[in-house]
């Protein structure tokens, strides 16, 4: 077997990322040619095939998965190797960092803690993005993202943040005037308050479902807005326990089931080694593992 080019495995881990020759040499900015020449040097020197042809495009073969892998890993070593001489070179990234999340997560956890960000690093301007909408960050309408959903694209690099804990909430008041249902069939009778089309707290989207028979009186595209209407006494909500839990004329329905969910961090590929990328990462990762416990339920 002869040595493998750190190239070579480049490219394989391009065309595993965006699916096709085609697409790969677009994203590395040179020819169809050059890909495919790239991955027979790289069969060449490992001595067996890395890919073969379908009819929707390449599949890896088992050395092809583990050639990925392996790439995978030499990628992330060059990157924390990056991160180092950065850091080593500029003690003080600049620069500006768009960062998007769930607008009830900018309010409750990030906006609170960005002054000491801004202090730690004053020639960095972050720029959050409190939004529900899911901003596109192939096409860089943002620079980082915090998601309970797992992106599909394949530019993206994703961190595993920890679960994001949820559970369905009342008022104190509206139980003891409509009782405390036992289980989703005790619901006949109940109000529910719902997230207007698709998204809320994984898990329970069985709330939106006519079986249990409760009636729908509230719909809104924000858990904030149901948390409000669910003090308010209008019925009963799922949300997060970041939220739910920090609303004192709230109480936890156990009986109703508690789900969670995994919470991550998303940047582009061609970002993550960025001094200031890492700043803000490494921010959010200690905000995060510090707020734990609150955001698990």
């Amino acid at each position: 077997m002869e040595p493998v080019d750190w190239n070579d495995l480049r490219y394989l881990l391009a065309v595993e990322r965006h699916g096709s020759l085609a697409s790969a040499a677009k994203a590395l900015q040179v020819t169809k040619a050059t890909v495919s020449r790239r991955l027979a040097a790289l069969e060449d020197a490992l001595g067996t095939r890395v890919a073969e042809r379908k009819p929707d495009g390449l599949a890896l073969t088992a050395a092809g998965r583990e050639a990925v892998a392996a790439a995978e890993q030499v990628e992330t070593l060059l990157g924390a190797l990056s991160e180092r001489i950065a850091g080593a070179l500029d003690q003080s990234p600049t620069g500006t960092v768009r960062l998007t999340a769930p607008h009830w997560l900018a309010t409750r956890l990030l906006v609170p803690a960005l002054p000491d960000l801004s202090a730690r690093y004053p020639g960095l301007d972050v720029q959050l993005v409190g939004t529900n909408q899911i901003l596109n960050l192939a096409q860089r309408e943002a620079d980082l993202a915090i998601r309970n959903v797992y992106p599909d694209h394949k530019s993206l690099v994703v961190r595993r943040l920890c679960e994001l804990g949820g559970s369905i909430y009342a008022s104190s008041l509206y139980l003891e005037r409509r009782g405390r249902p036992t289980s989703r069939q005790d619901l006949r009778g109940h109000d529910v308050l719902v997230y207007a089309g698709l998204g809320g707290m994984p898990g329970f989207e069985w709330l939106l479902e006519a079986e249990h028979g409760a009636r729908i009186a509230f719909r809104a595209n924000d858990p904030e807005a149901l948390v409000g209407a669910a003090s308010a006494g209008l019925g009963l909500c799922a949300v997060p326990c970041l939220l739910g839990d920090g609303e004192p004329s709230l109480e936890r329905v156990p009986s109703l089931g508690f789900e969670r969910c995994a919470l991550h961090l998303v940047t582009h590929e061609e970002l993550k080694a960025s001094a200031r990328i890492q700043v803000v990462t490494a921010f959010v990762v200690e905000l995060i593992e510090r707020q734990k416990r609150t955001i698990e339920g």
